[in-house]
């Protein structure tokens, strides 16, 4: 007896475990690593200059919250609150001088990767590592399928031994004295050199992902920005007839609209964007422009935002993700009031930061990728002939092209490009407001639990709109009758000035015949 009780118990668990939503699951599988970004200096002026913006991006494409702080500002005791910790050491003359962090670094069991300048005693011991200083030279740097020859640096530090898993190569220009880009065992990791803007910037993503324990297949999609109401929409559905027809998924990434959303100028924004999803695209909401002070509208950016995707759904229209920079995921406002909705979205590169309420700590998306521009990596060379997996989820991205001459001349490129590029919606992605629910799953969108109809016509919409609704006029009878009136006196005077003329004429001639 008992054991049926037991039995049927367990049988009504697994049911309910069954019946818990999906995004429950996605929840339960991928709850994200919380790391401390430490660093000694920004490097303005410098080569390192953007490292660690590039490094919080990377980590937020593993779905990873990082808080940030200097060595200046640390306080004893933070070291312990982490399992990860990365430290930056960006300045070859300034050493960790505080004592605070070098007693905690001491009892610190958790993964710690140091990158760059002033490796503590420590992890060299630990990792058995060996080093000398180049103070300028240039190296090759290969990692995986990728390498880059002739990279100036100055006062690297290379790795002349060390135990532990190598990754990638760095080496002279002319091939010799190759060793090791960086090292790592099960907790420790050691990277001498990165910056923004070549290979190293990549070649971090493949010692992340095993420091992190990012496992999981990893995707590579295709992203176009900065589409506005007022881009040329014909030319969006010619770049999405053409990417279509060649195979190619892909996925536009439009600003927003707060305001006139009846206009017959947003009806054709919406159309389009219809028309774009019917052809394998998938869309994403962008963050709006930031005002340089705060405004009204910055006060309802939250309504503002859930208006907005509540009208794509209204129009059949599945948005999956948000778009930004990536300082947006550092704002609490931001966080709160615009990316709150989705659980997808993609951190672009900082242009001008505008921030609102400053955290220290970002807040990640549960699935996110890196942006990288196509110029980026064909500045690389690369061996095979297929392409292997990247290490994290990547987004080459486009901005909206300018004409129709460099949409072709993209869309080639793409053709030709070694990229296979996966399909957007086949990821679990959701976004929630009161009033809809949007997600995909295994290719399928849905709007309230409703399929989409992915219908691949524009429908034409009228110009004739009233912007501004007429006011009721007083005598407004009166002064049409008095209007017509007139016009009937104007043209009757009028013909009959033209009769005198012509009498008058005749009976000049008369009398210069006479």
């Amino acid at each position: 007896m008992f054991a049926k009780k037991i039995t049927k118990t367990l049988i009504l668990f697994l049911a309910a475990l069954l019946m818990l939503p999906p995004s429950w699951a996605q929840a339960a599988e991928q709850k994200p690593a919380h790391v401390l970004l430490i660093y000694d200096s920004l490097a303005k002026g410098t080569s390192r200059e953007g490292n660690i913006e590039a490094l919080q991006r990377l980590l937020a494409s593993y779905g990873t919250k990082v808080t940030l702080t200097t060595f200046d500002s640390y306080k004893k005791g933070t070291l312990q609150q982490y399992t990860n910790v990365i430290a930056i050491g960006n300045a070859d003359d300034l050493a960790i001088i505080s004592q605070e962090y070098i007693s905690d670094f001491q009892t610190f069991e958790g993964s710690y990767l140091h990158i760059g300048a002033h490796i503590p005693e420590k992890v060299k011991t630990q990792l058995d590592i060996q080093t000398r200083t180049e103070e300028k030279e240039t190296v090759l740097l290969s990692i995986g399928q990728f390498s880059q020859p002739s990279i100036p640096v100055h006062n690297i530090t290379r790795i002349v031994q060390a135990s532990g898993t190598a990754y990638g190569s760095i080496s002279s220009a002319g091939g010799d004295k190759q060793s090791p880009y960086a090292v790592r065992d099960d907790r420790l990791a050691y990277i001498p050199y990165f910056e923004q803007g070549n290979l190293s910037e990549l070649a971090m993503a493949f010692l992340l992902k095993d420091w992190l324990h990012a496992g999981g297949q990893k995707h590579t999609y295709l992203i176009f920005k900065e589409v506005y109401p007022f881009s040329d929409l014909r030319r969006l559905e010619q770049l999405a007839d053409k990417l279509y027809d060649a195979g190619i998924p892909f996925i536009v990434s439009i600003r927003p609209v707060f305001s006139n959303t009846d206009y017959p100028a947003m009806k054709r924004y919406l159309e389009t964007l219809k028309y774009v999803q019917a052809r394998n695209g998938s869309i994403l909401v962008n963050a709006p422009v930031v005002a340089s002070v705060i405004s009204q509208n910055d006060q309802n950016l939250k309504a503002q935002m859930e208006s907005f995707v509540d009208v794509l759904a209204d129009n059949g229209i599945a948005p999956l993700g948000m778009g930004a920079e990536m300082y947006w995921s550092y704002d609490r406002k931001y966080t709160a009031d615009a990316m709150g909705f989705f659980n997808s979205g993609i951190l672009f590169p900082n242009e001008k930061l505008m921030y609102k309420s400053r955290s220290d700590s970002s807040e990640p998306f549960t699935s996110s990728m890196y942006s990288l521009k196509m110029s980026f990596l064909k500045q690389f060379k690369r061996s095979g002939k297929a392409l292997e997996e990247f290490p994290m989820n990547m987004a080459i991205t486009y901005d909206f092209f300018e004409d129709k001459t460099q949409l072709d001349q993209a869309v080639q490129e793409l053709v030709d490009s070694w990229i296979t590029f996966d399909d957007y919606k086949y990821g679990y992605h959701e976004v929630r407001t009161q009033a809809n629910t949007i997600s995909s799953r295994n290719g399928s969108l849905l709007i309230n639990g409703h399929n989409v109809d992915l219908n691949n016509s524009v429908k034409s919409i009228s110009s004739d709109y009233t912007y501004r609704q007429e006011e009721q006029k007083s005598f407004t009878a009166l002064f049409n009758v008095q209007n017509k009136i007139f016009i009937t006196v104007i043209l009757m005077t009028l013909i009959a000035f033209g009769i005198f003329i012509i009498i008058g004429h005749r009976l000049y001639k008369r009398k210069y015949f006479k």
